[in-house]
């Protein structure tokens, strides 16, 4: 395969679970060859499911076209998306639990509406203990962390059950 830029992405959980944006790049800078080429770098790095959180279904028939299990969470709105978070952070907990390979979660772009998946999957995980420390880790992930990322996480929901 031919050098690729690597995508923006971090690894919450290293080897397990990614976030990036959408593989080829986002809105009108979209391209199908450096989506190709990325996806065959994801693949190299053992990811093997793909969760989108886009509006649209953009991708995910061309994705398990390739042979990665899809999941679709499409985040519509602010007041949607604060319902739909927690149970996308849900299922991806449960596919790092139980399926093979790793696991990418992306949105269109790197964007508030990232971070605030990044921040409910960390929190759904325990790897952070309340929603400022989740938000602080997804900042330091390279995720822009504002008021919207706040807005979209309801602290209730996306905490793991007590133990």
């Amino acid at each position: 395969m031919s050098a690729i830029k690597v995508p923006a992405h971090a690894w919450i959980v290293p080897g397990s679970l990614a976030i990036a944006e959408r593989p080829g790049g986002g809105g009108r800078s979209h391209r199908v060859a450096r989506r190709n080429a990325e996806m065959a770098w994801w693949h190299e790095q053992g990811v093997r499911t793909i969760v989108s959180a886009m509006r649209s279904r953009h991708a995910l028939t061309e994705y398990a076209r390739l042979g990665y299990g899809t999941r679709w969470f499409p985040l519509k709105d602010a007041v949607q998306a604060r319902g739909e978070i927690p149970h996308l952070a849900d299922e991806v907990a449960r596919l790092i639990a139980r399926e093979p390979g790793a696991v990418l979660v992306h949105c269109d772009r790197v964007s508030e509406w990232l971070a605030a998946i990044d921040a409910a999957i960390r929190l759904r995980l325990g790897l952070a203990a309340d929603v400022d420390t989740a938000l602080a880790q997804a900042e330091a992930d390279g995720m822009p962390v504002g008021d919207l990322a706040r807005e979209l996480l309801d602290p209730g929901s996306v905490l793991p059950p007590a133990a």
